[in-house]
C-alpha cells in the first residue's frame, strides 16, 4: 500500500469535488490500459484490481493506494518520485511516499473499517438507492460482490469459507463526489473470516461498488 502526502501552496484549491476523478485518471495514465478496462466476470460485471482513498485538508492532499498486483504500486511510486503527482493540470512536486506492507497483519477473522457502497435501483425512477451497512440487503450484496470479484480477478471460483459481519456502523452518511455525481456511503467496521487470499484481495481492492471512485477502501482495525 502507498501512503501519499502532497503539499500544495493554498488551502482553497477548488478541486475537492473532482479530486477522486483526477486521482483515478492519474493512476490509469501510469498503468497498462487493462487496469482501466478492468476484469470481467462471466455475468458481465467489471471489477478493478486496485482501490484508493483521497482527501484534502488544509494545504495537504492525502491519498492511500493499494493494488492486487504489487508491481502496479511500484509503478505509481516510481512515477510520483520521478515526476511528482499529476492531478489534471495541477503538477505537485512536493510529494512524499511511504510504501507499507499489510500481508503480515492478515489474520482470520480480521476487522477492517471503511466507507463501503452498495445500492439498488428504484423500481419506478431507476435512481440509485444507497443502502446502510446494517441492512440485510447491503450485506447480501457485499457478500456476493466479493465472491464475484474474486472469480473475475483470479479466474476461478472461491472455494473457501467467507463470512462478513458488520460490527459497527456510524449513523451519519457521507457524500462522495465523482464526475458531477454523488455517491453515498456510511463508515462501518466489518469482521471478515476467510482464506488469506480473499482477505488480501479485500485489503488490496476494497469492497462494494464504485471501486476506484474514492469509496470502498478498507483499513485494518486493531482488535
Amino acid at each position: 500500500m502507498l501512503n501519499i502526502t502532497s503539499t500544495i501552496p493554498t488551502k482553497n484549491l477548488p478541486i475537492r469535488r473532482v479530486l477522486s476523478r483526477l486521482f483515478q485518471s492519474y493512476i490509469y495514465s501510469v498503468l497498462d490500459d487493462k487496469e482501466h478496462q478492468g476484469y470481467k466476470h462471466p455475468n458481465g460485471k467489471v471489477f478493478k484490481s486496485m482501490n484508493f482513498k483521497i482527501f484534502y485538508k488544509d494545504n495537504k492532499i492525502y491519498a492511500k493506494y493499494s493494488a492486487l498486483d504489487k508491481e502496479n504500486e511500484k509503478l505509481i511510486a516510481q512515477d510520483i518520485l520521478l515526476n511528482g503527482l499529476k492531478l489534471g493540470e495541477i503538477h505537485i512536486s512536493d510529494t512524499s511516499i511511504i510504501l507499507s506492507e499489510r500481508k503480515s497483519e492478515i489474520t482470520s477473522p480480521i476487522q477492517v473499517g471503511g466507507f463501503i457502497c452498495a445500492n439498488i435501483k428504484d423500481g419506478n425512477s431507476r435512481k440509485k438507492i444507497y443502502l446502510e451497512p446494517s441492512s440485510n440487503k447491503f450485506q447480501e450484496i457485499i457478500y456476493n460482490n466479493t465472491l464475484e470479484k474474486y472469480e473475475a480477478l483470479f479466474g476461478k471460483k472461491y472455494s473457501g469459507t467467507l463470512d462478513i459481519k458488520v460490527i459497527k456502523q456510524m449513523p451519519k452518511v457521507k457524500i462522495f463526489h465523482y464526475n458531477k455525481g454523488i455517491i453515498k456511503a456510511w463508515y462501518a467496521i466489518y469482521e471478515i473470516a476467510g482464506d488469506k487470499d480473499i482477505i488480501e484481495m479485500i485489503l488490496d481492492t476494497g469492497m462494494g461498488s464504485d471501486a476506484m471512485k474514492g469509496v470502498g477502501f478498507v483499513e485494518i482495525k486493531k482488535i
